[in-house]
This record gives C-alpha cells, sequence and structure tokens, in this order.
C-alpha cells in the first residue's frame, strides 16, 4: 500500500476562493507524495437566529445535512476532475478553537489557506487566518484567487530574500525536486514576480506575526505563497 508522506489541509469558508484554494492544494499534492484534507468551521451565529431551543435543534440538524451535502459534492467534483482522492468534514463552533482542537487531531504538515482578492489574508477573517500562521512546525499556503495554481500545469517557484531554500523543510525540499524551471531569487518585488506561479517566504525573513510587514508583501503580490519554516 502506497502511504502518504504529506498532509495537505484546506481550511476554507466555503465562500467564492474556495475552488482556487482545492486547486493550489491538488496541485501541491500531485506533486509531492501527500494527500488532500478539506475542513470547514461554521459559527453559531451563522446557524442558530432563535432563542427557542427546540427550533434551535431542528435548525442545526437541517444546516448540518446542508453543509454536508455542499461539502460532499464539493469535493466529489475536484477529485473527480483531477483524479485525487480529497477527504473532507466540517464543525459548528467557535472558529479558532475549532481549526486549533483538528489541527493538533489530524496534525497536517501543510496548511492551505486564502487571500483576499486585493489586499490581505482573509478567507478565514484576518484574526484567524493570521492566527494559522503562527503555527509552529507548519507549512502554510496561502492560495491567490486572481492567480491560482493549476493542477494540470507546470509550476514555476520563485524565492524572496533567499539565495535558495531552507533544506531543512522536507515538503519544500521535495516540491522543488519536482520542478523543471529555474528557481527565480526576488530580493525586491516588481512586475518580474508574474513570473513565477509559486513564491516562498521563509518566517524570518517577513515575520506573520507583523502585520504591517506581512501585509506589505501580500499587497505586493498577485501569486500564491509558501510561508515555510
Amino acid at each position: 500500500m502506497n502511504t502518504t508522506k504529506h498532509k495537505i489541509v484546506v481550511l476554507s469558508d466555503l465562500k467564492d476562493s474556495t475552488a482556487s484554494l482545492l486547486e493550489t492544494a491538488i496541485s501541491l499534492a500531485k506533486k509531492t507524495n501527500a494527500s488532500v484534507h478539506f475542513f470547514h468551521v461554521k459559527k453559531p451565529t451563522e446557524i442558530i437566529n432563535t432563542d427557542n431551543q427546540l427550533s434551535a435543534k431542528r435548525v442545526i440538524n437541517s444546516k448540518f445535512v446542508q453543509t454536508n451535502k455542499e461539502i460532499n459534492e464539493l469535493v466529489s467534483e475536484f477529485s473527480k476532475k483531477y483524479d485525487t482522492d480529497i477527504t473532507s468534514s466540517f464543525a459548528f463552533g467557535n472558529v479558532k478553537n475549532e481549526i486549533d482542537t483538528f489541527i493538533e487531531n489530524e496534525n497536517p504538515n501543510i496548511i492551505v489557506i486564502g487571500k483576499r482578492k486585493s489586499k490581505g489574508i482573509a478567507t478565514l477573517g484576518d484574526k484567524i487566518s493570521k492566527h494559522v500562521l503562527k503555527k509552529k512546525g507548519k507549512t502554510i499556503i496561502i492560495a491567490s484567487s486572481e492567480n491560482n495554481l493549476n493542477p494540470e500545469s507546470e509550476i514555476s517557484l520563485g524565492v524572496y530574500n533567499e539565495s535558495e531554500p531552507k533544506s531543512n523543510n522536507e515538503f519544500i525540499s521535495e516540491f522543488i525536486d519536482t520542478i523543471d524551471r529555474p528557481l527565480k531569487n526576488f530580493q525586491t518585488l516588481d512586475s518580474s514576480k508574474k513570473d513565477v506561479d509559486l513564491l516562498l517566504v521563509n518566517r524570518e525573513t517577513v515575520k506573520p506575526k507583523s502585520t504591517k510587514s506581512f501585509n506589505k508583501l501580500l499587497n505586493k503580490v498577485d501569486v500564491s505563497l509558501v510561508v515555510a519554516n
């Protein structure tokens, strides 16, 4: 049996950027020995708008069935389209807490989140996305919805402010070995950044904890970013 070496998790709010998140995850999975899991959390305020306990229970049950159907159809569509196995799950509750519990239990080493079309990290909400970016030992992929990766196309990789990628990140090292096109180094970002599909960023170069410096980088690029340890 061929067991996967890496675990990619897609964190999504089931909004417009979901397709780009899944295509990014599948693109990476096809390049490495990785599994893909789709995870969604819905806040209680998005489900219940009544104080009646019986009515609330019915609403929750109905929303559970509806959400399960929506996710299964979505995952099935992309799984068949790109011939890739994708598992899925979802939870109702506090978004940050549910994500923390999920990551602790599943222990993925790659987490895919989204980016707002014009600026910043967004698809989970800025506070949640920044919370995910602080996870130690995790490689975070910030998927662009404007220029997302295509699982059926070759990927070009760029490196930001490094002469070469950090070799201690096993996933990145394996991913780079699959790239046929040469790496490009970016000390500064200009229009030439469009020559790459994926930009590798070291956490120590631009710290996600610094909202100003990290958003400044995000606002400059229109490609997906890999934030690696």
